[in-house]
């Protein structure tokens, strides 16, 4: 069929009944997969966390994996003293510490996963208090000491 330009459109009810059903089989997965993919953003560093761990030790290239890491812990600390005027110093303090905390206990107590975790949680804590606005920490801060 022809139109008045000389295109040729054709009309989607000529087509057969399984072309339409396999051109909505894809959205109709897709729908499902989201379905079941987690919404809130913990809950993927959850399973992020959770399956990319299992395999972290049997990784060939392990001896780069140091490396990268702390590239990426001094790039994070770079990036928090960067705010240090608009945020303050207490989430960089608690960064640097918790740096500090993973860099020495790995090379002084190798076996001692607890100052690991510690400066896990410290770093954590740093990158938390650095998502807050000043304003809203002084807010906090005044509040507790009011009552």
């Amino acid at each position: 069929m022809k139109d008045t330009a000389g295109n040729n459109n054709k009309c989607c009810c000529s087509q057969s009944p399984v072309k339409k059903t396999a051109r909505a089989i894809p959205p109709f997965l897709i729908s499902v997969l989201f379905a079941f993919f987690p919404k809130c953003p913990v809950c993927w560093a959850v399973y992020m966390s959770m399956f990319g761990s299992v395999g972290l030790a049997r990784l060939p290239y392990m001896r780069w994996l140091l490396p990268v890491l702390l590239l990426l812990l001094i790039f994070h600390l770079f990036l928090i003293y960067r705010k240090i005027p608009q945020k303050g110093y207490i989430p960089f303090l608690l960064s640097f510490a918790g740096a500090g905390v993973i860099l020495c206990g790995r090379a002084l107590f190798p076996a001692g996963n607890w100052l690991l975790l510690s400066g896990m949680a410290l770093i954590i804590a740093g990158s938390l208090v650095n998502s807050f606005s000043r304003d809203r920490l002084s807010y906090i801060e005044s509040k507790t000491n009011h009552q």
